[in-house]
């Protein structure tokens, strides 16, 4: 491996970068959520019937809010998992993909149990795939770059005025 390693009593551990593993996760629960909204609002502008909604096929906010905050608390406890397994494991990349994949499959198929038409059950199972997917895809990332330490220093870009012909550093035209 090529992550930093420290000596601790004759343990060898990986060096994490926590507070930038803790920080993408947030990020990631933030955009999970807004999948999942943005999902169930074009699904129900699709015309999809009984999703996040009531009998009566108004939209009910409580239940669409409580599915995208559904999605994001499963973000930060993805990002739980990602950081004991970076910690405790060799391979915490290759297992957390294995745990990410299952947790992805589970709510796929989850909207086919519940018995309603099959163009809710599908749409949940879309809405569902794509959510979990961008959740594991997007922790991988942050949890490749917590555990390498892939950090780039902070540059702030200033930009000079143009040199004129005549003064020092100034390029001549080439011919």
């Amino acid at each position: 491996m090529t992550a930093p390693l420290e000596q601790t009593r004759g343990r060898r551990t990986r060096a994490v970068d926590s507070v930038r593993l803790w920080a993408g996760g947030t990020a990631t629960a933030l955009t999970v959520g807004l999948i999942a909204l943005a999902g169930v609002l074009v699904s129900r502008a699709a015309g999809v019937p009984r999703l996040a909604g009531d009998e009566t096929g108004t939209l009910a906010t409580g239940v669409l809010a409580g599915y995208a905050v559904m999605w994001a608390v499963t973000a930060l406890l993805l990002t739980g998992v990602l950081h004991a397994l970076l910690v405790l494991t060799t391979q915490p990349l290759r297992m957390f993909r294995w745990v990410a994949c299952t947790l992805v499959a589970l709510p796929a198929v989850a909207p086919f149990t519940a018995g309603g038409s099959r163009a809710a059950e599908l749409a949940g199972a879309l809405i569902n795939l794509a959510a979990g997917a961008v959740a594991g895809l997007l922790l991988l990332r942050i949890g490749r770059v917590a555990l390498h330490g892939r950090r780039r220093p902070l540059t702030l870009v200033v930009s000079r005025p143009p040199l004129r012909a005549g003064q020092a550093g100034a390029r001549r035209p080439r011919r």
